[in-house]
């Protein structure tokens, strides 16, 4: 296959909101770039204000009509002579589908979501499979429902797992700093989740399998990062109340120093009840910790059970417990799966596989 050297591509998405969807979008935009690739950037809906991607369009759907929003990004395709138009997830896919299609250019999708019914036969669905020219799933575990429940052509489906930063490995000395920094005191046993506070992420799960181990490890303690809406925070926070764990769990909200707290945690647990990715465990194992997950979606595909880190049944905190139980009682057992981790994530999940990989699907569907 000859490789162009340098393509044309814009790179769309409905929304960029805290979550794997958006740092997945960035990252593709940044890596894209750096490999001299000119990139068009935009998206359906104004962003939040942290996001920080340089010359984002921002085509706002939500106050124009749906051909407006495609008479916009057809104007945006001719302006920028686009080659191939990456969309991620349902909207965008369709409507940057039909633009595309109208002008001649191929569309790829990246299919994203946790939620199964976003995977069920639908109108939208049908005209994506149409519109688009490849379809990308995020896992293994994704590609399935594509090709089973959506019937979409197997040869044309291909899986692209997210990317994260790797650098070297934290050493004592970075921890300590980054425990220095956050104020956590030496001695505490620290337990990570980062994800938004809905029921989907399990942190309900967490908080309970804590009650048991408190009782043991009276120096552990669980940082929960992430946002939610006031019902779920509220939900939360009671049950905190009512199992008595306030000295051990701590709410911290959205946080822009993830890679800090990332470095500071003995473990990193979170145990959702679906999933489709999970990008928060590549950047756990990223950082050498040992994670607890469930065996769900595409984090199978990320954690090795008993070699890069502990897998358990989704809503059993009672299982859960049991994961935290050994970690928590060897330091040698955290430090054999984080290194395991860190090699795993390092050689396979990083964000140049991740670009390589799209590159030659855009390649394919250039050529």
């Amino acid at each position: 296959m000859t490789f162009v050297k340098s393509l044309n591509v814009l790179e769309v998405v409905q929304s960029l909101q805290k979550g794997g969807r958006t740092m997945r979008f960035t990252a593709t935009v940044a890596g894209l770039r750096q490999n001299n690739h000119c990139v068009t950037a935009a998206c359906l809906s104004c962003p939040e204000p942290w996001v920080k991607i340089p010359n984002l369009e921002v085509i706002d759907g939500e106050s124009t009509s749906r051909w407006q929003l495609i008479s916009q990004l057809r104007r945006v395709i001719i302006r920028d002579d686009i080659q191939v138009i990456h969309a991620h997830c349902e909207l965008s896919q369709l409507y940057a589908g039909i633009a595309g299609f109208t002008c001649g250019v191929p569309t790829i999708g990246t299919f994203h979501r946790s939620d199964l019914k976003k995977y069920q036969p639908s109108k939208v669905n049908t005209l994506i499979k149409w519109l688009l020219s490849h379809y990308i799933a995020v896992s293994h575990d994704r590609l399935s429902l594509l090709t089973h429940n959506l019937a979409l052509p197997s040869k044309k489906c291909h899986v692209v797992h997210g990317g994260a930063i790797v650098k070297k490995p934290p050493t004592k000395a970075t921890a300590a700093k980054a425990r220095d920094n956050l104020n956590i005191p030496n001695q505490q046993l620290v337990l990570l989740s980062v994800g938004h506070l809905g029921t989907i992420k399990g942190h309900q799960d967490t908080i309970a399998a804590l009650v048991p181990l408190t009782k043991e490890y009276k120096n552990l303690h669980l940082y929960i990062a992430g946002d939610g809406s006031s019902m779920e925070k509220k939900t939360l926070n009671t049950l905190v109340k009512k199992l008595t764990l306030e000295q051990h769990v701590t709410f911290l909200g959205q946080i822009n120093n993830v890679e800090q707290w990332f470095e500071a945690c003995d473990i990193f647990v979170q145990p959702p009840i679906e999933e489709a990715f999970g990008l928060v465990f590549a950047e756990a194992g990223a950082k050498a910790k040992p994670v607890v997950a469930t065996n769900v979606g595409g984090i199978k595909e990320i954690i090795i059970d008993g070699e890069t880190g502990l897998l358990v049944a989704p809503a059993a905190p009672e299982e859960l417990s049991l994961a935290l139980r050994k970690l928590a009682s060897s330091a040698d057992e955290r430090k054999r799966l984080g290194e395991n981790g860190y090699q795993r994530i390092s050689t396979q999940f990083s964000i140049n596989s991740m670009i390589n990989k799209y590159l030659t699907i855009f390649n394919t569907v250039i050529n």
